[in-house]
Order: structure tokens, then C-alpha cells, then sequence
């Protein structure tokens, strides 16, 4: 008391409070007072303009800001009351302070935001502008400062109905698009968003308005590109359909010219069966000879029915051929062939075996499935031309309905086949034409682009499906994926090789390859006619195992474009085991297609078709200069 009043203790003992305090409210005072002595609740003495704090005049004249609470003491007649009193002017200076340097920082804020942000009172009254309001209405600070919120806006209903929920719960749960008008009379799309707060007694709303006019402009735009999206989709798909229409003319003049060239080579190769048989037939009768002309005539005839056919069976190739189905047991097959694949791919390739155990049996053709494998390895040998790593693996596969999608199969048990090297990888347009008849990316006569269309057309007959994964740089892997077989496995012979093994002590052996019956008969029975023994094969893996046996060999005769493995791989693989075997390839293409280093020494070319005499005269002359 004495350090509010300013008085000692014996100067304000016996004085009335009022008589200490001048200026203290007397009725609020004994109100006060009555309330604790009824109540025995301590009470807070207020003043009229300062709610929290009640301003007391102190003896040196200064009005100091003061903390006066009432509290009773006993109950009764006698109780009595305690006033305390505490100078709270320094607190409230701090407060004021803070509170000051708050306003500044939000000022700074509100006074840099992009957005338009309005302090109201609670009658809307703008009490604050920032200067991004007054940019966006037009109005100065002066026209808005004191002016009502409300004309500031086209959408009144919108407005108020803003309003009366901030008023009420005292913020907005989610922004509201409103409808401004400038002071020019042009209309705004605003996004608004408020809250309400107190200041000592006063409250005020925060209103900060945010510019959607590009957004809504976007929307328009989108919203019109979509009411017009049909008849440019239409446009559109007209372009795409004539633009298409004009690639599947290209790719049909693409594929005649690749069909034409086949066509072109097994009409030769039917042309010299009907040329060479007649050639026989001619001199066999003019020697006299007729007894056995039959089975020339028998060719001749076959060979002229075939070439009838043969552009409508090209035309609507279905990749479908004569299979043996049987069950299969692929880890003992490949454990036939082992040897065979191993000297296929030459010493620069090492060779690795991945046999899943308790592998699943599948039916299929053995001897189709060994020529598709020996042709994936001697691809995958082409591919690493500076040696590498082959891989052979096999597993059994469960495929649930998303993988069997992948692998365009129904759901199931399959067993899968997977030929992998390290090599120089396929180029995407190599990997979507793979299967494509006719189609090779190796040079002219090295290959004839139908040894994965038919390694395809056999897997599919068999119930299954091959895919490619490759990446350039990095290697290729072939799947394969063929239907488990429920049965058992059925014993059958190994095919025996075609070569007689009692023909080793013969002066001269000639090994002819050809996949036409009538022209490997026709050179077999030139070349027995000019004294030599003559072994024969139909396709190239029989050749490989003939190469690869201890069978005497001089010459070996064979075509090109054979179905599985072709010549000039089989004749590459020969060398390695018969290093300088001569070698006389026959093709339906002609001598020029032939590229540059396809022939090396003790190697010839010759075209079909030819005369029986001018084959006679090429393999005595290779023979004789042995």
C-alpha cells in the first residue's frame, strides 16, 4: 500500500482507502467489497476504460496502473475484507510493447502478401488495407480505410452468408469463391478466407482474399478444349488412320519384297529337282538305260506340284509343320546334345548347364526341340564374336493369371527353356521382327531369317510360347515355355546317324547336305556315279553329328538355307573339328549374294539351278586339287 500511495505506514494508518486514493471509484469500491463479504469469492476492482487494470493516483501526482482484488476475511459480522494492491504499470508497458512489435510484423507480412488482406471490424467496417487490395479494387488506402467490406463485392448472398459463418464460429472451415467488382466496374474472382479475433475488447475478422481469375480462366479453357474433344479426337483419329494406312502400305511392300525372295529361292531349289532329274532321265536314255528313270521322272513330277503351291503355302505362312509329339525329358536331351552344342559354338564360347532337378516332362517333338536348341546356341555363338558365356537353364514354372498374360498362356505348369549368352544384344527392331519369316540381320547367305520363325511355329504347336529379352551391350535370352506333361516318359530309340559306318575305307567321301529329297538324291547319284561314297543328311544338325563323328571326310557339299542350322554355320562348325575341310555350298540365291569374306580358301559357290555335269565338274575339281 505505501508503495502505490507514496505514503509511509504511519501516515495511512486509520485512513479511509478513498482518503489514500483520490481518485478511486467509490461505488465500485463498496461494490466490490459487498460482493467478497457475501460471497467469499475475491473479486477484481475494475474501471470503465481499462477492463483488466484500474489506474490509481499516487501522492506525486503520477497515475500508476494498478492490480486492486477484494477478498474477505471470516464470515459474519465480523468479518473484515483485505485489499491488495499491486503496481502493474511496468507489465503492462511490457505488454503493450510486445504487442506493438507483433502488429509491426504482421504489417510487414500483410504489406508484402500477393494476396488481398482486409482487417474488419465486427460491423465488415475495413479498419486496414494492405497494398495489394488497393492495387487489385483501384480504390486508394484512403477510400478503403473506413468504407464497409460489402461493396467491394457482386455476390452479396455469397458475402454475407461468409460473414454470418465467421461471426458465428469464428472461422471458415473451407475457402468460398466470391465475386468482386472494381472501382472501374470490371468484375474479379476472388477465394476468400477469415477468421475472427479480439484485441482487448474489440474484435475483428482477418479477410484474406486470393486472385483465381487465371485458375478460372485455365478451367474455361480446359472446359472448352473438352466440349470440343470429340470432334478433335475424331480429326485426330482420321490423321492417325490415314498416316497408318499409309505405314501398312509400306510394310506390305516390305514384306512382298522379303516373301518375294524367298519365294524366289524354293522356286530354285524346285527348279533344279525337275532340271536335274530330267538332266538324268535325258542321259540315261540316251544311254540306253531306262530301268530305274521311274523314281527321276517320280521327283521331277513331286517337284513341279510342289512349286504350283508353293506361293499360296508362303503367302498364308502359318509356321505349321509335321511333328512327332512324345514326352520329353528336356534335361536328358540336352544332355544328348551336350557334346554336339559344345563343339557348335567353338572354344572362344564357354558353355554353362542350369538343369532345374525333378524337372517336369513335356510332349513334344525331341528331334524339332534339338534343332531349335542347337539353332538358339549357335545364334547366341554368332552374337559373341569375341567369345563369352552361353547359358542353358531349365525350371519348372507356375503361372498365375497376370504371368500367364505376360506370356500369352493360360494359367498353368510349364517348363521353361532359356538359351542366354553375354553378347552384342538385339536392337529393338531386331527383338519385334525376330519371328519374322525371312527376316535375318546377318549378312546375304549367312542366314536365312527362318530359324526363330520356325523355333516359334514349333514351340506354339506344342502349346507354348517364346519370348526375347535383350538390351544392346548386354545379351539376349531366348524363353521358352511348353505345357507340363502329366504321363510318363516312353522310351524310344536315339535316331541313329545316316551315315554307314562300314564306308570308312572308301578313296573319297563326299558328305551332301540338302533339305530337298530330290536334289540331295540327284547329287548323291552324280557323285556315286563318278566313283565317290557319298554320305547324306537332311538337315543341319544330322550334318553336326556326321562332322562331329570319326567318318572319314573329303568334301562336304550343302546348301545355304537350310531350315535349322544353316550351312555356313554347320560348314564353320565342321572346320573346327576338320580343320581345312573343303567345302561347296549350294544356294537358290544367286552367286552375288554371296557378301564379301563369306568364302574363304577352300571354299565355292555354286547357284541354283545347275546341271548335274556342271556340279560333276565342281566337286571332281575341288576333289582333285586336294
Amino acid at each position: 500500500m505505501t508503495s502505490a500511495s507514496g505514503l509511509t505506514a504511519e501516515a495511512v494508518q486509520g485512513r479511509s482507502l478513498t482518503e489514500i486514493f483520490p481518485g478511486l471509484d467509490k461505488g465500485r469500491l463498496f461494490s466490490s467489497i459487498a460482493s467478497a463479504l457475501d460471497t467469499g469469492v475475491p473479486s477484481l476492482l475494475t474501471h470503465a476504460l481499462h477492463p483488466r487494470v484500474f489506474p490509481l493516483s499516487t501522492r506525486s501526482g503520477r497515475t500508476m496502473l494498478h492490480d486492486v482484488t477484494v477478498s474477505a476475511v471470516g464470515r459474519g459480522p465480523d468479518a473484515t475484507c483485505l485489499i491488495h494492491v499491486t503496481d502493474v504499470t511496468m507489465a503492462v508497458r511490457r505488454e503493450r510493447y510486445l504487442r506493438a512489435r507483433q502488429n509491426a510484423r504482421y504489417d510487414a507480412v500483410a504489406a508484402s502478401a500477393p494476396d488481398v488482406i482486409l482487417t474488419l471490424d465486427d460491423n465488415a467496417v475495413i479498419r486496414l488495407a494492405n497494398p495489394a487490395a488497393v492495387k487489385h479494387f483501384g480504390y486508394s488506402d484512403q477510400d478503403l480505410t473506413g468504407a464497409n467490406a460489402t461493396m467491394l463485392f457482386e455476390s452479396q448472398g455469397a458475402w454475407n452468408d461468409a460473414w454470418l459463418a465467421v461471426q458465428n464460429e469464428g472461422t471458415m472451415h473451407q475457402p468460398v469463391e466470391l465475386v468482386g467488382r472494381r472501382k472501374d466496374g470490371t468484375l474479379t474472382y476472388l477465394e476468400l478466407s477469415a477468421s475472427r479475433w479480439q484485441s482487448d475488447s474489440h474484435v475483428f475478422v482477418t479477410a484474406i482474399l486470393r486472385d483465381i481469375n487465371e485458375r478460372r480462366a485455365a478451367a474455361a479453357a480446359l472446359a472448352e478444349l473438352n466440349a470440343t474433344l470429340e470432334q478433335r479426337v475424331q480429326e485426330r483419329t482420321a490423321q492417325l488412320l490415314e498416316a497408318e494406312e499409309a505405314l501398312r502400305q509400306s510394310q506390305k511392300m516390305e514384306a512382298i519384297g522379303q516373301l518375294t525372295s524367298g519365294i524366289a529361292h524354293d522356286f530354285n531349289n524346285l527348279l533344279q529337282g525337275i532340271i536335274g532329274a530330267l538332266n538324268v532321265v535325258q542321259k540315261r536314255v540316251t544311254e540306253g538305260r531306262i530301268s530305274d528313270i521311274a523314281r527321276f521322272l517320280a521327283g521331277a513330277l513331286l517337284s513341279a506340284e510342289r512349286a504350283s503351291a508353293l506361293t499360296h503355302r508362303l503367302l498364308a505362312f502359318s509356321r505349321k509343320q509335321p511333328v512327332d509329339p512324345r514326352p520329353v525329358d528336356v534335361n536328358a536331351l540336352i544332355g544328348t546334345i551336350e557334346e554336339l552344342l559344345r563343339r557348335s559354338i567353338g572354344e572362344k564360347v564357354r558353355m554353362k548347364i542350369n538343369g532345374a532337378r525333378d524337372l517336369w516332362l513335356i510332349r513334344c517333338d525331341a528331334n524339332q526341340l534339338e534343332n531349335a536348341l542347337l539353332n538358339l546356341a549357335i545364334n547366341a555363338r554368332d552374337a559373341m564374336p569375341n567369345g563369352g558365356t552361353l547359358t542353358v537353364s531349365t525350371a519348372n514354372l507356375l503361372l498365375d493369371e497376370r504371368q500367364a498374360l505376360q506370356h500369352s498362356l493360360p494359367p498353368g505348369e510349364y517348363v521353361r527353356i532359356a538359351v542366354s549368352d553375354n553378347g552384342v544384344g538385339m536392337t529393338p527392331e531386331a527383338r519385334e521382327r525376330a519371328f519374322e519369316p525371312f527376316y535375318t540381320t546377318k549378312p546375304i547367305g549367312q542366314g536365312t531369317g527362318l530359324g526363330l520363325s520356325m523355333t516359334y511355329g514349333f514351340v506354339r504347336q506344342s502349346g507354348g510360347s517364346v519370348q526375347i529379352e535383350s538390351k544392346e551391350g548386354e545379351g539376349t535370352t531366348i524363353e521358352i515355355c511348353i505345357p507340363r506333361f502329366e504321363g510318363s516318359k516312353e522310351e524310344r530309340p536315339t535316331p541313329a546317324s545316316e551315315a554307314a559306318e562300314g564306308r570308312m575305307d572308301a578313296d573319297k567321301v563326299v558328305l551332301v547336305v540338302e533339305d530337298e529329297d530330290i536334289i540331295r538324291l540327284l547329287v548323291a547319284e552324280v557323285l556315286g556315279e563318278l566313283g565317290y561314297l557319298v554320305l547324306e543328311a537332311s538337315d543341319g544338325s544330322s550334318a553336326l553329328r556326321i562332322l562331329q563323328s570319326a567318318l572319314r571326310i573329303d568334301l562336304l557339299v550343302i546348301d545355304i538355307g537350310l531350315p535349322d542350322v544353316n550351312g555356313r554355320q554347320v560348314a564353320d562348325a565342321g572346320r573346327e573339328q576338320r580343320p581345312g575341310l573343303k567345302t561347296l555350298f549350294m544356294t537358290g540365291y544367286s552367286e552375288s549374294a554371296a557378301s564379301s569374306g563369306f568364302l574363304v580358301e577352300g571354299m565355292q559357290l555354286i547357284s541354283k539351278p545347275f546341271t548335274m555335269d556342271q556340279i560333276g565338274a565342281k566337286i571332281s575339281a575341288m576333289i582333285e586339287h586336294s
